[in-house]
C-alpha cells in the first residue's frame, strides 16, 4: 500500500480548509441532496463530499456508506488532491498502490474509486466529490464531464458556507458563523467533558473620536485583529453585531478567562489622530454549564442579557 504524498501547499492548503470553518458540523440537506443526485445519475453505491484534513479524511456528505470519517494515510482523496484532474482508479484490487489498503481488503472493499479535486478560492485542493463501487468498472467520457460539473457545485457551496459565514470587516466569523461554529464547540466539549467559558464584549461609544464610518471601521478593525493575537487556534472569536464581539475559549476555566481579559486590556490599542488609544468595552465572561446551554441560541440568550444588564448599569461618564 502507497500512502498519499503530501501537496507542496500542505501547510496553505490546511490553512485555507481551516478558514471554511466546516469540519465537523452537521450535515446539510444542499449537500446532500447533491451527492444523491451524484449518485443516482452515475449509477454508484456510494457518493462522498470528503475534505482531507491534518490526519483523517472527514465527510460531509456521506449517501451509501457508514462512516463520517477515516484515516489520511489509507484514503484514495489523499491522492486525489495531489492533481488537478479526476483520480480514477478502475479496480483497486489490481492496482499496486491500494491492493492490500485496508479500504479494499475489508469493507466497504473498494475496486472502482473516482475523485474530482475540490479547489479553494487560492487553487488549494481541499478533498474531493467521490464516487465508489465495489465491483470494478470504468467511467465515459460523458460520465466523468457528470462527475466533475457536480464537483463544481459543490466548490460553489462551499464558497457560500465561507462567505455567509465571516465578517467582510474584520475576516473573523459573523453571527451566522458563531451560531454554526459554537454549536459544534459545545457538541464537543460535552462528548470531551472539557470545559469551555465565554467571554462577551460590548464597545463602548468612546472608543470612536467621530462619526466617520471609516474610522470607527479602522477601530473594529484593529481592535479585531488585537484581540485575534491573544488567543489561541483552538477559540472561536466572532463579531454578533457592529460593536459586540463573543469569545469562546475552548478547554479553559474561569479563572483562565480572568487572565485572558488581564492581556486584553494590554493589546486593546488602536491608531488614533492624536497617537495610540485604548479601546474601552463592558465585558462579562462565565463558564458554559452543559447541562443548560445544549445550544447555542441558549447560550446567546443568557450571555447577551447578563450584557445589557451590566451595560444599563455602566457609570456614566
Amino acid at each position: 500500500m502507497k500512502s498519499p504524498d503530501l501537496p507542496k501547499n500542505e501547510k496553505s492548503r490546511l490553512a485555507a480548509l481551516s478558514a471554511l470553518n466546516i469540519l465537523d458540523t452537521p450535515p446539510e440537506d444542499r449537500f446532500d441532496r447533491l451527492t444523491q443526485m451524484t449518485k443516482q445519475i452515475l449509477n454508484v453505491p456510494v457518493a462522498v463530499i470528503s475534505l482531507v484534513d491534518e490526519n483523517r479524511q472527514w465527510f460531509k456528505s456521506c449517501i451509501g456508506l457508514d462512516a463520517s470519517e477515516t484515516p489520511r494515510d489509507i484514503s484514495f482523496c489523499g491522492h486525489a488532491i495531489n492533481g488537478d484532474d479526476l483520480f480514477i482508479i478502475p479496480d483497486a484490487s489490481q492496482d499496486e498502490r491500494f491492493a492490500d489498503n485496508p479500504l479494499v481488503e475489508n469493507d466497504p472493499k473498494i475496486r472502482f474509486y473516482a475523485g474530482c479535486p475540490l479547489k479553494a478560492l487560492d487553487g488549494s485542493k481541499l478533498g474531493t466529490l467521490c464516487i465508489i463501487d465495489q465491483r470494478p468498472r470504468q467511467l465515459s467520457a460523458e460520465e466523468q464531464h457528470t462527475l466533475k460539473n457536480f464537483g463544481a457545485i459543490v466548490e460553489r457551496e462551499l464558497y457560500t458556507i465561507h462567505h455567509a459565514t465571516q465578517d467582510s470587516l474584520t475576516g473573523i466569523s459573523n453571527r451566522d458563523g458563531f451560531i454554526l461554529l459554537a454549536q459544534q464547540q459545545l457538541n464537543i466539549a460535552n462528548r470531551q467533558k472539557t470545559p469551555i467559558t465565554a467571554i462577551f464584549l460590548d464597545m463602548q461609544a468612546s472608543s470612536f473620536d467621530s462619526d466617520s464610518s471609516h474610522n470607527i471601521d479602522n477601530v473594529i478593525r484593529v481592535f479585531s485583529q488585537n484581540l485575534v493575537t491573544t488567543l489561541r487556534d483552538a477559540d472561536l472569536f466572532a463579531r454578533l453585531s457592529e460593536r459586540r464581539f463573543a469569545i469562546l475559549l475552548h478547554d479553559a476555566r474561569l479563572d483562565q478567562a480572568a487572565d485572558f481579559m488581564d492581556r486584553l486590556k494590554h493589546t486593546s490599542q488602536f491608531a488614533h489622530d492624536n497617537g495610540e488609544a485604548t479601546a474601552a468595552f463592558t465585558a462579562i465572561h462565565f463558564e458554559v454549564d452543559p447541562f443548560k446551554h445544549l445550544t447555542t441560541d441558549i447560550l446567546l440568550s443568557d450571555a447577551e442579557q447578563l450584557l445589557n444588564e451590566k451595560i444599563k448599569n455602566r457609570p456614566l461618564k
